[in-house]
């Protein structure tokens, strides 16, 4: 994040160092004339010297960080020009003065005169609101604005000119104070009064700019002009007396300040202070100060008119007890209604929650949880991967994570100026994490059945492809060798009946070895002892023969699905296979056992297991077995010697 005063990124514009120079020589100017000519603070303040020198410093001082830090951005020597402009008509103020005390060449002071009294029009009336139409980014909203860009600069060129041919004597009695191309005769009321008709346009455009940028404008460039927003709250509050009739003090119009210093933060860094927050309780106390106030006036003004005027007293204690009254629901109220413009509706978490379970889909959720909270992003995270986000980041964001589920968490880019996430804020997203867990846990189960349906199906296949393979290589020319066997035998029974009985005794053997290959395809699906015997036996009739010796132990089994029957059977014999391969001297046992809703099976041995074991592909089929039942299967060498293999299977 950048800081303010820290070594800035490129090297800063030269005119920066001018416009400091020219400023401070233009103010020791204006002080040293003022108190040359001796004048008093009341001279000071009349002659608009103060303000002068005031708007101009702070003008010149929001322009010069803006060209330190922002160099390629317009608004900061557009600002320094308007304030040197009015720092010259300040300077030019008091130098008039010196100049006619000390009897200064009369051409020079009608040209100090005429300069004095236009260079100010080139600060606020002209080239300030340059600058916010300018703002934040340096350049225009449009091509379109060009005309109101050109419109404005002769504005201040216009007032210079009316200034220089302005026929009034500035100072009563003294021509030598009356600008150098004073044009006698003309009607400068008149023209005054046109030139201010045609200024009039000039704010409302700039206000509609800046609410076109605002309204197109990202996270960052809201906050920017909500900096400004602030300011001119606070000018026109400060004004406000001023504005309403016309008359009051006019040191009220320093509060123009604020205007340049905001926009010179909002330039530089505008995430200084949570300005939503700033805005929010400034509205919620000056809307609340207001309404008290014409409340109470109202009240004492209302009950005066009936009450009778010994009864003063009591009409202004009875209004100050209804304004008591209603001043915390109002101060509720408008609090609430500003927190819903610049916070969105976290207040009420329960709404959020509601539309954002509403939303179509993660992506839909998410943009409604950012939009209704006014967040800059919002991402939803999940094993290190974005499965939805809503909203840009602005520049330097600081990042909020807040964990939900077991996995998941919402990733929050904080609003300009908060430097944590509000506990509003996290009670909103707190609640919306359930239902989004909810879904997560949905998406979960419905990714692990279509995983399970998958290997179902790829375990389908692999068995119709085996059955293919055995009926097409083995039944299959076996049986077409028995048909043409019969087929010759057909042929030679009349006339060779001895040459016909050896073909169909040919014929005979190998329908007899297609009832083989017949009954070893169907013992590999399912045995045939499996049906007839049942688990255990059918595992000892398997361990009859070789060597070593096998025995078959089962507590009482519970009834087995026939699925847990033969994958029980498969994964059984595998083991006894390979514990004899592994144990060749020893003994094979096996064992049956039920246990917490699932069937244990172990088969070990007390052999010697071989060096560089390494299982194959056997055992990689007992895994796949038991997997596709929910369970679980391991094997390998045992710690002391011999082999086991373990086996679980949901019953």
């Amino acid at each position: 994040m950048e800081v303010l005063g820290a070594r800035p990124a490129r090297a800063p514009a030269r005119w920066t160092i001018a416009s400091c120079v020219l400023a401070v020589a233009l103010t020791t100017a204006a002080v040293g004339s003022a108190i040359a000519v001796g004048w008093s603070w009341d001279d000071w303040v009349d002659s608009y010297t103060l303000t002068n020198v005031t708007i101009g410093l702070a003008l010149v001082g929001s322009g010069v960080p803006i060209g330190w830090y922002r160099p390629r951005n317009a608004v900061g020597p557009v600002f320094s020009v308007a304030g040197l402009s009015h720092l010259i008509s300040a300077a030019l103020g008091p130098m008039l003065r010196l100049g006619l005390a000390l009897d200064w060449p009369p051409a020079l002071t009608r040209l100090i005169a005429g300069c004095y009294l236009g260079a100010w029009s080139f600060g606020l009336p002209s080239l300030a609101m340059l600058a916010l139409l300018l703002f934040p980014d340096g350049h225009l909203p449009g091509r379109w604005w060009r005309a109101v860009a050109g419109y404005l600069v002769a504005l201040g060129v216009l007032g210079l000119v009316l200034s220089l041919i302005n026929p009034y004597d500035l100072v009563a009695g003294e021509p030598a104070s009356r600008p150098l191309f004073a044009i006698e005769g003309i009607p400068m009321a008149a023209i005054e009064a046109v030139v201010g008709w045609l200024s009039l346009p000039a704010m409302p455009l700039v206000l509609a700019s800046l609410i076109l940028r605002y309204r197109r404008g990202d996270e960052r460039v809201r906050r920017q002009l909500l900096w400004l927003l602030l300011a001119l709250i606070a000018m026109l509050v400060i004004n406000l007396p001023r504005t309403l009739t016309g008359e009051g003090p006019i040191l009220a119009l320093l509060s123009v300040v604020l205007i340049p210093l905001a926009i010179a933060i909002a330039i530089v860094r505008y995430r200084l202070l949570d300005i939503r927050f700033v805005l929010s309780r400034t509205l919620l106390y000056g809307a609340l100060i207001t309404l008290i106030a014409a409340l109470f006036a109202g009240l004492a003004a209302g009950l005066a008119l009936v009450l009778p005027p010994s009864a003063d007293r009591t009409a202004t204690l009875f209004a100050a007890v209804c304004v008591a009254m209603v001043f915390v629901p109002l101060r509720q109220l408008l609090q609430r209604v500003a927190s819903r413009a610049l916070f969105g509706s976290r207040d009420d978490p329960v709404a959020v929650a509601t539309n954002a379970r509403s939303a179509d889909g993660l992506d839909g959720l998410v943009a409604e949880v950012r939009q209704s909270m006014r967040l800059p992003r919002l991402a939803l995270v999940a094993s290190e991967q974005t499965l939805a986000e809503s909203g840009r980041e602005p520049d330097d964001p600081i990042h909020a994570v807040l964990p939900i589920g077991t996995d998941a968490r919402f990733v929050v880019t904080l609003r300009a100026g908060e430097r944590r996430l509000h506990e509003a804020d996290r009670k909103v997203l707190g609640l919306v994490g359930g239902a989004v867990d909810a879904v997560l846990r949905e998406r979960r189960l419905i990714g692990e059945v279509r995983q399970a349906r998958a290997q179902a199906a790829e375990a389908r296949e692999r068995e119709r492809q085996r059955l293919h393979r055995e009926l097409h290589d083995g039944l299959g020319p076996t049986l077409t060798g028995a048909a043409m066997y019969i087929d010759a035998a057909t042929n030679l029974i009349e006339t060779n009946p001895g040459r016909a009985r050896e073909i169909l005794r040919s014929a005979r053997g190998d329908v007899a070895t297609a009832l083989d290959d017949v009954r070893r395809v169907v013992y590999g699906l399912r045995p045939l002892a499996l049906d007839e015997k049942g688990l255990v036996a059918a595992l000892a009739e398997l361990c009859r023969d070789g060597t070593p010796e096998v025995t078959v132990q089962a507590d009482a089994l519970p009834p087995l699905s026939p699925a847990v029957e033969l994958a029980a059977y498969r994964i059984a014999a595998e083991g006894i296979t390979n514990a004899r391969r592994h144990a060749a001297d020893g003994r094979v046992r096996v064992r049956l056992t039920p246990a917490d809703g699932e069937l244990a099976i172990t088969v070990d041995d007390d052999g010697r297991a071989s060096n560089g074991y390494r299982p194959g592909a056997g055992l990689r089929f007992v895994a796949e077995r038991a997997e596709e039942l929910g369970g679980w299967a391991s094997a390998g060498p045992r710690q002391g010697g011999g082999w086991r293999m373990d086996a679980r299977l949901p019953i």
